[in-house]
């Protein structure tokens, strides 16, 4: 009982500091740049972590002299995404917890993928993909399913109604957010980030909820 506990906390813990950090790396990077100066509205997230300047084939001008912070950013919140989903197993049974669990490793590996093969004019290639786009695609698709893997195995427990729902609403809006992009119907940075801060406050919400929640059940004992 003990141990499950602390599990809980853990993994309440790794979510909130994974959302924290990624969120810092990517002010902290963003501050960093001069000229160009940074968009959030129409720069790709990834600019941000692209080790070299110059111009990239669509014609856009980047300079991110903190790419190290920022690549340091995504991976560490791809770690700290799946130790959550690991430690949180006890929580989230059935089918929809083992594919939570699936989907989390998912994003986890692709955060460690963006933080490795950047989206500059020499990224890595392999068997015709780039990696840097394949990891792109597992960390935002994998990090939005496992929304909904959460919630669904949440789904008919009213005390967790909230959250259930809301993972459900994220991990739509942010699947519905990469349609967008690949539509270019709103600029790129908005759009790319609907899909991907989805992900980030449903991570720092449910670490917060599970320690709320964890420091009541004490309180009331």
């Amino acid at each position: 009982m003990q141990q499950a506990k602390k599990s809980q906390i853990g993994g309440a813990l790794s979510f909130m500091l994974g959302g924290l950090i990624y969120l810092l790396a990517e002010k902290i990077a963003a501050l960093g740049w001069r000229q160009p100066a940074y968009s959030y509205i129409n720069n790709y997230i990834s600019d941000l972590g692209v080790a070299q300047c110059g111009v990239m084939p669509d014609g856009r001008d980047i300079c991110s002299p903190l790419y190290g912070v920022m690549n340091s950013g995504f991976a560490l919140e791809g770690v700290l995404f799946f130790i959550a989903c690991w430690l949180l197993r006890p929580l989230f049974s059935g089918l929809s917890g083992r594919l939570m669990l699936l989907f989390g490793l998912l994003h986890g590996v692709g955060g460690i993928l963006i933080a490795l093969f950047h989206s500059e004019p020499s990224d890595t290639v392999f068997l015709g993909v780039s990696l840097h786009q394949f990891g792109a695609f597992l960390a935002i698709v994998g990090g939005n399913l496992t929304l909904l893997c959460a919630g669904w195995s949440q789904w008919n427990k009213p005390s967790w109604l909230i959250f259930s729902r809301l993972s459900w609403l994220l991990g739509v809006f942010g699947l519905l957010s990469v349609v967008v992009l690949t539509r270019d119907i709103l600029p790129t940075g908005v759009a790319e980030r609907g899909s991907v801060y989805s992900i980030t406050f449903w991570q720092i919400f449910t670490g917060i909820s599970l320690l709320v929640a964890r420091s009541n059940t004490q309180q009331a004992a």
